[in-house]
């Protein structure tokens, strides 16, 4: 995985003022966001459940917004 100059710099400042390698800043975070949007997709999914359809469908019908989470 290559890194832009900037983004290098943010890591290794955000990583140290932390005290975690830059390393493992970046496993933690990668997991983190994986779980967050693994969770946030079954929520959705189950939403759709309860109201009998698929969340395909939900999202065609427009229906979905940020106020039914």
């Amino acid at each position: 995985m290559t890194f832009t100059a900037a983004e290098q710099e943010a890591i290794a400042a955000h990583s140290a003022a932390l005290g975690l390698s830059a390393e493992e800043y970046i496993r933690q975070t990668a997991a983190d966001r994986a779980l967050s949007w693994q969770r946030e997709r079954e929520t959705f999914h189950a939403m759709a459940q309860r109201r009998g359809c698929t969340a395909d469908e939900l999202v065609q019908r427009g229906t979905f917004t940020d106020n039914n989470l």
